[in-house]
């Protein structure tokens, strides 16, 4: 028995053991299958080479002899290694629908028209690589490529005007057996063109460009530095507004960017209110000056910020409908600038773009019809920016050999948000048209000459797309009715330029469309603004006593704003006259301010005295209060100690008079 419990824990040990290394065994399979499974996608994610396209020329010059050289720098990494490359060239573009492709990386479709074959780059430096690739349509001189195993040339099968177009260029790089590849433009100049298109670039300020104040600093000093580079820069008063407001070092970084950005004279500034403003709405509604408003809040706030006036145009956002257009004749706006998305047809779908044109049914306005797929474009963050600016530079061109003799001016208006431009793109862009023969950089109002309607087949006059009008209801029309008439009153009072911007940018930033409930929102937000404002002044409500009849009477009037306040204290009272008027103009400069009112024909010996402050024009409450007031000298009991007194006088006197009386007769 002994025996059998010594050997029984050796067996239990020797179990528990086998199926520990059992199951340990089993794990470890799994682990490695796994590993194995994965390893490719591991080996491949070590190993993967990415590479960017830094910079394209993206015109191609072919001379006499049929030849032309465009330069590229290719971003290999930090450690680049050994860098294979193959460029090839593919069928030029036909249709702006091939684009699309091409942006999202997906290439042409086809074999290619010419590859250079591989070459390997010699002369990496700091991570990128700087070489000159070679078209030529006839034979070509062996060149030296100092940088290259080999020279770097496209064949192209043409002849002169034959070459002209855009083709598709593609960048091939392979680096430990993994190869990458990127899809770029490329315009072949065979023919001196004869009207280059016109690039409106604007760049538009919104609210995100102020909370992303850094980056959108760096892009206004880029615009500044470009000086000889047109463009238009326009702002919504909400970001004015904010901007006004801002004294930090980075809001007056901020504000100082954008003064700097405009100083040059070919970089010009124009109004845009916020987008989908219910312009129709406010016109229908009896709010005609409210459309002036929405205009003339951006153009004060941008000479106030920055000191630079706007243009006339006028830049609209989102879906503004006909009847939205028609309205803005109210506020005498001339020329508009309207997304292309708003039209129908959207004149980029078309070949009839690129002229300026009226709007059906109200010709005292010119509009402009931005291009939404290079806006698209140059926000896209997913393609770097060097390749970007390609692409947009290679879509121009494609643009402007949709009809290369076209008789009369064509323009492209391209807004992009300075919160989604990238300084890069925007140097790389700089760059590039300044030594573009297809398209030039223009400011908006040449584009707006009446002599280019109609031109080179486009419509004379477009229509909006169908939208829905918005209703506002009774409570809308009041609240706003209220609103406007309360802040026009407080902006009689107030001193301070920022409190009453940012209360007038409330009440306009309301008028949006939407529905009657999101409508009605906005506006409360709006009224809570302007109510936060009239929290900072009270009135002293501690009793007062007057001792007597001509006695002045004390008011003190509390505010906490940090601004002066040109405010009415009007005294309200029967009991009481006022010599110099009941209604007394006071400028609150600090937290109290006292008066001191002479008073007379005091009636009573107590009364309740209504103090009401309001703003100069009387149509605004900012404070009211009532007061106890306490006569003493006109007391019961003040009557009664004078009559005693009196009375006293009165029989010491007479004695007196008896006596002396009395004594007469003695004597």
């Amino acid at each position: 028995m002994g025996d059998e419990v010594r050997v029984k824990p050796k067996v239990a040990c020797y179990s528990m053991f086998h199926r520990f290394t059992t199951w340990w065994r089993a794990l470890s399979v799994v682990l490695l299958s796994l590993a194995t499974v994965t390893w490719p996608s591991a080996a491949h994610a070590g190993t993967t080479v990415s590479f960017n396209l830094v910079h394209q020329s993206t015109v191609a010059r072919l001379s006499a002899k049929g030849s032309a050289r465009f330069g590229v720098t290719l971003g290999l990494g930090r450690r680049p290694g050994v860098a294979v490359v193959q460029i090839s060239l593919y069928s030029r573009i036909i249709e702006r629908s091939q684009l699309t492709a091409i942006y999202d990386g997906a290439g042409a479709s086809g074999a290619s028209l010419a590859t250079t074959g591989n070459f390997t780059l010699k002369c990496v430096t700091h991570g990128t690589a700087e070489f000159a690739v070679t078209v030529f349509t006839s034979s070509v001189h062996a060149e030296d490529s100092p940088c290259l195993s080999r020279p770097a040339r496209l064949h192209l099968a043409c002849v002169g005007a034959q070459c002209d177009g855009v083709y598709p260029l593609s960048y091939s790089v392979t680096k430990a057996g993994i190869t990458t590849t990127e899809w770029s433009l490329l315009a072949i100049e065979a023919t001196t063109p004869v009207r280059p298109l016109q690039l409106d670039l604007i760049e538009s300020l919104d609210p995100s460009s102020l909370r992303a104040s850094g980056a959108s600093q760096r892009v206004l000093d880029a615009i500044a530095r470009l000086g000889s580079f047109p463009l238009t820069l326009t702002a919504d008063y909400r970001t004015l507004a904010a901007a006004e407001l801002l004294n930090t070092p980075e809001g007056l970084a901020w504000r100082d960017a954008l003064n700097k950005a405009l100083v040059s004279p070919l970089h010009r500034a124009a109004a845009s209110p916020p987008s989908n403003i219910d312009y129709a709405g406010l016109v229908s509604h009896g709010f005609p000056s409210q459309v002036s408003q929405q205009i003339s809040l951006c153009t004060q706030l941008l000479q106030k910020v920055t000191g630079h006036y706007a243009d006339g145009a006028v830049v609209l956002a989102g879906s503004p409908t006909m009847r939205d257009i028609r309205a803005l004749t109210t506020a005498h706006v001339s020329e508009v600038v309207l997304p292309d998305t708003s039209l129908n047809p959207s004149p980029t779908t078309t070949l009839t773009w690129g002229a300026p044109f009226k709007i059906s049914g109200t010709p005292g306005i010119t509009a402009l019809a931005t291009d939404t797929p290079l806006q698209q474009l140059a926000t896209n963050t997913s393609i770097g920016p060097g390749r970007r600016a390609a692409l947009t530079l290679g879509t121009l061109a494609f643009l402007h050999f949709e009809a290369p003799n076209a008789p009369a001016t064509r323009t492209v208006v391209m807004e992009v948000p300075v919160a989604k431009t990238s300084v890069a793109y925007l140097d790389a862009l700089a760059e590039g048209l300044a030594h573009d023969p297809f398209t030039v950089a223009s400011n908006l109002s040449p584009s707006f000459n009446s002599s280019l309607i109609a031109t080179n087949g486009a419509p004379a006059t477009r229509s909006t797309a169908a939208s829905a009008s918005w209703d506002w209801s009774p409570r809308n029309i009041n609240t706003l009715t209220t609103l406007i008439n309360q802040v026009n009153s407080f902006g009689q009072a107030v001193k301070s330029a920022p409190v009453i911007d940012g209360l007038d940018v409330g009440v306009a930033s309301a008028q949006i469309t939407g529905n009657a409930t999101e409508r009605q929102n906005l506006l409360n937000n709006a009224s809570t603004a302007l109510f936060a404002q009239l929290d900072n002044f009270t009135i002293d409500e501690s009793p007062i006593t007057l001792t007597g009849p001509g006695t002045a009477l004390p008011i003190t009037v509390l505010s906490h704003a940090q601004y002066p306040v040109t405010a009415v204290v009007h005294l309200i009272t029967d009991r009481l006259s006022f010599p110099k008027g009941a209604n007394i103009t006071v400028t609150l400069k600090s937290v109290t301010t006292s008066i001191r009112v002479p008073t007379s024909n005091h009636l009573g010996s107590d009364l309740t005295l209504q103090v009401v402050v309001t703003s100069p024009n009387g149509q605004l409450v900012l404070a009211r209060s009532a007061i106890q007031v306490r006569i003493a000298g006109n007391s019961l009991v003040g009557y009664l100690l004078t009559l005693a007194s009196l009375l006293v006088l009165a029989y010491w006197w007479l004695r007196t008079y008896r006596r002396t009386t009395k004594g007469r007769h003695a004597k």
